[in-house]
C-alpha cells in the first residue's frame, strides 16, 4: 500500500490501483468512451480489467492490449433475473482480480455492479449515467422494476458520475441525499492537431457523391435515437434542395422499419443507409451538416466530434445536448420528435452558408476549450483518487 499513499499523496491515481470496467454489449458513444478509459488508464499502467460480452468493441480494445476480459452478458432493460446472473460473474471477476475500484457504464451496468457489490470485499463502486434509464421520462422511472433497480445503483455507488448537468439535475431530484456522491464530467473528443483526411477520400471510400452537399446523422438504430424522424426530415429537404445527399450512418432494431420508411418516401436514390462506420470522425469530417435527431440523450458525443471538425450541428433540444451545441452559435437546437423542425433547422444552415462555416469554427473553438477528451480523463481519475484515499483513511481497501 505504500505506493498508493504516495500517489494519493500526489493527487492523483497510483499505478498500482486495480481497476474492473464493466460495460453493457453497446456499440457507438458508450463504447468509444469505454475504449477510450480504457486505453488511456492501460497507457499509464494501471492495473486494468473489463467485464463484458466477449464481442463488441470494448472487448476487442481489451485483447488488442492484453488487458484480462471476464465474461458478463449484461441485459437491456435492467432485468433484475438477468442482471444478478451477470452481478455473480462480476463478482468472480472482482475477486480474480483484486480489484479495488469497479466502473460500471450505463444504467444495466450500474445495476449488475450493485448486485455483486454484497459478494465482494472492501471494493468501491464508481458508476457513470450515461443516460436515462430504459422507459423513463427524465430520470423519473415509470415501471416499478426501473425503479428497484435505480435504487440499487444509487445505494451501492460510492460516487456517481452524470455525463451532463441535466443528467445530474434529473438524478437529484428523485435522490436529493446524493448530492455529495454525485460529480459531473462531461465526455470528450481528441481534438486532432494537423491536416484532417481528406473529405473527398473518405466519401469515395464510402460510395457518397464527391460534389453535393452533404448532411448527415451517426446513431445507433434504436427508438431514443429519432432514426425515424431523421428519414423523415430528409423527405421535406430533398424536396427543396436537390443538390443534397443524405447519409445515415449505424444499425440496431429499427433498423428494418428505417429501411421500410425509406422506400415508402421514395428516398433510396437520396438517403445512404450505409451501416456502422469504423471511424465515425472520419464521416463526421466528410459531412456538411451533422443532424442529432435524440428524442432523449445524456449528453452527445458526436456533438462533440462534429464540432472539433468544424462542423455545425443541428440538434434536438433534449437531456445534456444544449450543454453541447449553442443554439445560434455552434449549431441549430429544434423541438424533438418534430421532423419538420428538424427540416427547418437543416434547411436555415444550407440557405446559408457563411452562417454555417462561422458556426463551425465557434464550434471548435468551444470543443477545444471544453470537451477535451483529456479533461475527462484526469477528472475520472481524481474520482478514482478521492476514493481510494477514502478507503484508506477507513482502514480498507486491498494490499
Amino acid at each position: 500500500m505504500e505506493a498508493v499513499a504516495r500517489g494519493l499523496e500526489a493527487g492523483a491515481v497510483p499505478q498500482t490501483a486495480r481497476i474492473l470496467l464493466v460495460a453493457p454489449p453497446a456499440r457507438g458513444g458508450l463504447a468509444r468512451h469505454v475504449v477510450s478509459l480504457l486505453a488511456e488508464l492501460h497507457r499509464d499502467e494501471y492495473c486494468m480489467a473489463v467485464a463484458c460480452d466477449q464481442d463488441g468493441m470494448v472487448a476487442e480494445a481489451a485483447r488488442e492490449r492484453s488487458i484480462p476480459v471476464y465474461t458478463c452478458r449484461i441485459g437491456a432493460g435492467g432485468n433484475p433475473s438477468r442482471a444478478a446472473v451477470a452481478a455473480l460473474h462480476v463478482a468472480s471477476a472482482i475477486s480474480h482480480h483484486q480489484a479495488q475500484i469497479i466502473h460500471t457504464h450505463s444504467f444495466e451496468a450500474g445495476l449488475v455492479g450493485a448486485l455483486a457489490m454484497p459478494l465482494v470485499g472492501s471494493v468501491r463502486m464508481v458508476a457513470t449515467i450515461h443516460n436515462y434509464p430504459p422507459n423513463a421520462t427524465g430520470m423519473r422511472a415509470a415501471r416499478a422494476q426501473h425503479r428497484w433497480a435505480a435504487r440499487q445503483v444509487v445505494r451501492r455507488a460510492s460516487r456517481i458520475i452524470t455525463v451532463s448537468d441535466a443528467l445530474r439535475r434529473d438524478l437529484l431530484a428523485l435522490y436529493p441525499d446524493l448530492g455529495e456522491r454525485t460529480v459531473t464530467i462531461t465526455n470528450g473528443v481528441r481534438i486532432k492537431t494537423g491536416e484532417p483526411r481528406d473529405p473527398m477520400q473518405v466519401r469515395a471510400e464510402l460510395g457518397l457523391a464527391a460534389d453535393s452537399t452533404l448532411v448527415g446523422m451517426i446513431a445507433r438504430f434504436a427508438p431514443q435515437k429519432g432514426v425515424l424522424e431523421f428519414i423523415r426530415a430528409c423527405a421535406d429537404v430533398v424536396e427543396r434542395w436537390t443538390d443534397v445527399e443524405l447519409v445515415l450512418a449505424g444499425d440496431g432494431p429499427l433498423r428494418d422499419a428505417a429501411e421500410s420508411l425509406r422506400e415508402e418516401l421514395g428516398l433510396q436514390r437520396k438517403l445512404h443507409m450505409i451501416g456502422e462506420v469504423e471511424s465515425a470522425d472520419a464521416l463526421v469530417g466528410a459531412l456538411d451538416v451533422v443532424v442529432i435527431a435524440s428524442l432523449s440523450e445524456g449528453s452527445s458525443i458526436v456533438a462533440m466530434e462534429a464540432m472539433a471538425a468544424e462542423r455545425p450541428v443541428v440538434a434536438t433540444e433534449v437531456g445534456g445536448v444544449p450543454e453541447v451545441v449553442v443554439h445560434g452559435e455552434t449549431g441549430i437546437l429544434v423541438r424533438p420528435g418534430d421532423p419538420s423542425a428538424l427540416a427547418a433547422g437543416i434547411e436555415s444552415l444550407l440557405g446559408n452558408r457563411e452562417l454555417a462555416r462561422a458556426m463551425g469554427e465557434r464550434g471548435r473553438r468551444r470543443a477545444a476549450e471544453r470537451f477535451d477528451i483529456r479533461l475527462m480523463f484526469e477528472r475520472t481519475k481524481q474520482v478514482y483518487a478521492d476514493l481510494l484515499r477514502e478507503t484508506m483513511e477507513s482502514g480498507g481497501g486491498r494490499a
